[in-house]
Formats: structure tokens, C-alpha cells, sequence
């Protein structure tokens, strides 16, 4: 019988893996979940290099998150929770010198030292450590799941969150802003799940795509998985204190680059604006912005999220409606 293997390459997450756990137990009912824990040695992006400052101020060890421990925990209470679903926690090394691609592929191939074996017909689950769907998606994810054969596999629909759960990415909900928006791959669509193939091949061609932002081509990037109408919330920036410091010392950008960004993003806090842009040199494209949304009910698991805050239904009516925007 086909297997169901989620594989999560992470760092520094663990505030959102406590929710995440229980949300792939809902949706995808795995059989395995594993955690692969590791800093990436050149950076998210493949462009950092890292002082000794900062390896002691963000790891345990130069090598794990500095919420290590925490992990550890949040995995062993999981498994006690979970016992139908083995959930593994391995402390994965990289080599010097590997770019970003290499290490998303080398957490998402060595699973033998774990006793899992990949065998053709298995759904792999790829995932990030920020990734959720809705609990009411497990039909469609079912669904999916049952219509593709060894070497294909499903993309979905990526909405990423910024500094609380009311604010996204204007670029990533333009299928929902109207006709000026209309056009072929007006959303980031990245891949969810592939159907390991015999050698193998199909799945590492997939994988090879991490970094890509051809999201649509069908040559070179995710367009050779079947498209769907998946919704995936991607809490990118749902980062508290320490872990957003982490996020943007983890991305390589020009000096004041930041400073500006996080004051941007400390404005959707406020609830006043119902656009901010938060990347000034792209003002005059929805990239640069951020945007008020709550037309997408929020799963259930991340309303545990020690950050969840529910806007009061008059406030949600004004920004709704509101023309006001900064930047």
C-alpha cells in the first residue's frame, strides 16, 4: 500500500510547527512526518555568510535553531498525541558550500537512515515549516491525491501571510482583486504534493525547483504539476520578536532595506491601513505592497498560535471597505 511521507526542512519554526503538527494530521493523515532540522550553511537564498555573532545568537549549537529544545518537545508530545502517525525530528548537517536547492533536495531525499524507503506509487508531501490548509480541504486534498499516478503531482494556490493574519501579500491574491488583475499566472503556485516515480527522477526534477520563481512554466518550473484551486496559507511573516529578527537576518539586502520593511509591516498591527507598501522601489507594483484580507477563513490549528488575534467585526468592515492606504 502507497505511503503518505511529509518532509518539513526547517530552522528556528517551532512556534508554528506546534499548530503545524496537528494540521497535517487533519488534512493529509500521513502515515510518516518528518522533521528536518538544519541551518542551511549559505543562507535561506544561498547569499549569507555567517559571523560567529550570529551563529550565537540564533542557534543552539551552530547548527540547530536556537529553539531547539522547544522542537524537541513539541515532536515527543506530538508523537503521544499522534500515535497512528510516526513523527521523527533528525538534526540534518549540510556541507559547506551547498546552495539553498541542494539542501531542500538533501532534506527531502535521505530518509533510509530513518527506515523509510521510498517505493513507486508513494505520496510525497514536500512541505515547509509555515505551510497550512484548511481542515475542510481534506476532501479536495483526497481527491487530489487519488488522480495522479507515479511521476505526477499536484501544485496549489500559495497566499502569504505578513506580520499578523490579517495582511498578505498583495501579488499573491490578484485572482481575487478583479478584472485588472486578469492575466495568465497572476499567483504564486508551488508544489504540495508528487508521486514518487520508480528511479526517483520526476521527483528530484520537482525538488530541483525550490528557488524558482517561474512558478507557472511548464519546462523549467512548477507547471509540470497539475494545477488545482487549493489554497495554501503560507504564514511567511507570522514571525514574534526573535524569529522575525532571524527572518531578516537570514535574507541578504541592502543596507536599510530592513529597517524600512519591519516599520512598514509594524503598521498592519495598527489596523488603520487597508494597503501598506512595504518595499518602497516597488511601489508601482502589487509586489510592493501588503494588503487587508480576510476573505479566506483560517484553519482552526493556527488559532492556537500564541500571536492569533481575531479583529473585531466592525473593525474587519471598515478596513474591507477602506480606500486608505500608506506609501
Amino acid at each position: 500500500m502507497s505511503k503518505k511521507i511529509v518532509i518539513v526542512p526547517t530552522f528556528a519554526e517551532s512556534h508554528l510547527i506546534e499548530c503545524q503538527i496537528p494540521n497535517i494530521i487533519d488534512t493529509i493523515n500521513p502515515d510518516y512526518i518528518v522533521y528536518q532540522e538544519g541551518l542551511f550553511p549559505n543562507g535561506t537564498e544561498g547569499n549569507k555568510t555567517y559571523t560567529k555573532e550570529w551563529l550565537d545568537k540564533y542557534t543552539f549549537d551552530g547548527k540547530r535553531g536556537f529553539d531547539w529544545l522547544t522542537l524537541d518537545t513539541t515532536i515527543k508530545n506530538a508523537q503521544l498525541d499522534y500515535p497512528n502517525t510516526k513523527i521523527i525530528l533528525n538534526p540534518i548537517d549540510y556541507k559547506q558550500g551547498m546552495s539553498s536547492t541542494d539542501c531542500y533536495v538533501k532534506a527531502c531525499l535521505n530518509l533510509e537512515d530513518l527506515d523509510i524507503k521510498f517505493e513507486e506509487g508513494d505520496y510525497i508531501f514536500p512541505y515547509e515549516g509555515d505551510v497550512f490548509h484548511h481542515e475542510n480541504s481534506i476532501n479536495e486534498i483526497e481527491g487530489y491525491i487519488n488522480q495522479i499516478e507515479p511521476g505526477q503531482g499536484f501544485r496549489s494556490i500559495w497566499v502569504d501571510y505578513m506580520q499578523n493574519f490579517w495582511y498578505v501579500e498583495k501579488g499573491r491574491v490578484k485572482p481575487w482583486l478583479g478584472k485588472e488583475y486578469d492575466e495568465e499566472g497572476n499567483y504564486m503556485s508551488r508544489r504540495i504534493c508528487i508521486r514518487y516515480d520508480k528511479e526517483g527522477e520526476f521527483y528530484k526534477e520537482i525538488l530541483s525547483n525550490f528557488m524558482t520563481t517561474d512558478y507557472g512554466n511548464p519546462t523549467i518550473g512548477y507547471g509540470k504539476l497539475f494545477p488545482t484551486d487549493l489554497i495554501t496559507y503560507h504564514y511567511s511573516w507570522i514571525r514574534p520578536r526573535k524569529f522575525r529578527e532571524l527572518r531578516c537576518d537570514q535574507l541578504q539586502r541592502v543596507d536599510g532595506y530592513w529597517d524600512t520593511f519591519t516599520k512598514s509591516l509594524d503598521l498592519a498591527d495598527e489596523y488603520t491601513y487597508n494597503e501598506i507598501c512595504v518595499r518602497p522601489e516597488l511601489r508601482n507594483l502589487t509586489k510592493g505592497w501588503i494588503k487587508y484580507w480576510d476573505k479566506f477563513e483560517h484553519p482552526k490549528h493556527i488559532k492556537e498560535h500564541h500571536y492569533w488575534f481575531e479583529i473585531d467585526k466592525e473593525t474587519k468592515n471598515i478596513l474591507r471597505n477602506s480606500n486608505k492606504v500608506y506609501g
